[in-house]
């Protein structure tokens, strides 16, 4: 090893984790066998793999010659890197000479690769810590900012390790068969439990970003609750739903109510019949056993919110996120509130797309809705809406004729009205809404108003298991 190669190779008195002799093993054993070109390829993603810049540049002028098209030898190598400039820095026509020289046959690159791999790695993972150390020290720092960076980088560093993107294709026809196999009514994404709906979206799809908006006290977060439900206890999905403006007591009174089909003033009030307690009884055991997470924080930041986002995905527990609304939530800087939420928008669709789940995030609609002679919300309606707009794949509208009517025929009423669709059509979803239960259904048949909730009320599956006493709640 060269003086200067050694003084490179130490980090404030450590090595920094490198092998050249693998290095130019892998460099030689490629202008021995040429056809090896393809499987390093593969493996070595960019040139960094390769601790030496003299390597480094060889690795660079050897993919530019394979993906020219042009044979790969001392010859064609040499003249690649004289015409960048570059042969002289690399040591000229001798050193690649014994690069070639410095290994008898291309037998063992596989192992080369995968030592430069490794080595590569833990030279990331350096240089991540590096910048994370740099910007903790800056007095101006956000932790939870400088937090989510750090959890980014060492998920986007394991992430690629595992990553293997060249596939055969009956490794990509097997699964969609099965997942074919198990939906046969064309259902890909997480159910909501509204048919129509279902339908038209095929369930709630991977790295979505949902906005669902409604004037106030429409029941945009009963919408959320139904759609958190449904895909829980119902399809077993794994939903992490946080909750800025209600506590997380009064979310489980009424997931409660709207299971068991209680009144929910009756059980404020403790006025409840046997039969109504038997059936609060029965829809406690399945609400605790469905994979429902709810964070009630209402400080919450959208930094905090991707590393539990994070946090849960590792674990395996998320399969959809709901926020409870996304105008309470910070950035965490002083800013301009449109710009403000636009980075939050924007950092819902990029946490959408990196956890490759579906996100729902609730919204506020301006007070412009609330004029007199507008029949139905707009795409405009939305506060700060530029950027909300953008980065949503699917916007959605809760509209209930009863708010403003007060009318008896249109208590049950109630539209979901899809007002943006990137990857589909739009549509008005006609549904039915229980106001004693806070929950949406199917829209009720033809001459039905669905008052009772005899049609939606709780069912416990006839499993025959032993119901609690209702003292012990």
């Amino acid at each position: 090893m060269s003086a200067i190669e050694e003084q490179q190779s130490n980090f404030e008195g450590r090595q920094v984790p490198m092998d050249l002799d693998a290095e130019r093993c892998l460099l030689g054993g490629i202008l021995r066998d040429p056809e090896v070109m393809g499987n390093a390829i593969m493996t070595i993603k960019d040139e960094a793999f390769f601790y030496l810049e003299k390597h480094q540049l060889v690795w660079r002028a050897l993919t530019e010659l394979n993906r020219n098209v042009v044979p790969i030898d001392l010859v064609t190598l040499a003249a690649e890197l004289e015409t960048k400039g570059k042969l002289q820095l690399v040591g000229g026509r001798e050193y690649l000479f014994e690069l070639m020289e410095s290994v008898a046959s291309s037998a063992n690159v596989e192992w080369h690769m995968e030592l430069l791999r490794k080595k590569a790695v833990l030279r990331k993972l350096i240089k991540m810590s590096n910048s994370v150390i740099k910007s903790a020290m800056d007095p101006s720092a956000a932790p939870d900012e400088v937090l989510s960076v750090a959890e980014r980088d060492v998920m986007a560093i394991a992430d690629d390790q595992v990553r293997d993107s060249l596939k055969s294709i009956d490794q990509f026809v097997s699964p969609l068969l099965q997942r074919l196999n198990e939906r046969k009514d064309g259902i890909t994404g997480i159910r909501t439990g509204i048919t129509e709906l279902d339908e038209l979206t095929n369930g709630l799809q991977r790295s979505d970003l949902i906005i669902l908006a409604a004037r106030p006290g429409v029941g945009k977060t009963s919408f959320a609750m139904t759609i958190a439900a449904n895909a829980a206890i119902r399809y077993n999905q794994n939903v992490a739903f946080f909750s800025l403006e209600m506590d997380g007591m009064q979310l489980a009174q009424r997931l409660l109510c709207s299971q068991a089909a209680i009144d929910q003033s009756k059980l404020r009030n403790g006025y409840l019949s046997s039969d109504e307690k038997k059936k609060l009884i029965a829809a406690v055991s399945p609400i605790n056993q469905a994979p429902l997470f709810v964070d009630d924080n209402a400080d919450l930041g959208i930094m905090e919110l991707m590393s539990k986002a994070r946090q849960l995905k590792r674990k395996g527990k998320l399969d959809l996120l709901i926020i409870d609304y996304l105008q309470l939530m910070k950035t965490g800087k002083e800013e301009n509130r449109a710009v403000a939420i636009g980075a939050i928008s924007r950092g819902l669709k990029i946490l959408a797309k990196e956890m490759q789940i579906p996100v729902i995030a609730l919204a506020q609609l301006s007070r412009k809705v609330e004029e007199k002679g507008r029949e139905r919300p707009q795409l405009s309606d939305l506060r700060e809406s530029g950027s909300i707009e953008q980065d949503a794949d699917m916007v959605w509208f809760v509209e209930r004729p009863y708010v403003q009517t007060h009318r008896d025929e249109d208590r049950f009423k109630a539209t979901l009205i899809v007002a943006k669709h990137r990857n589909g059509s739009v549509k008005d979803i006609p549904m039915t809404f229980i106001p004693e239960y806070t929950t949406f259904y199917d829209a009720a048949p033809e001459g039905q108003d669905g008052g009772d909730g005899g049609a939606y009320a709780y069912d416990d599956g006839g499993d025959g298991g032993a119901a609690p006493d209702f003292a012990d709640f």
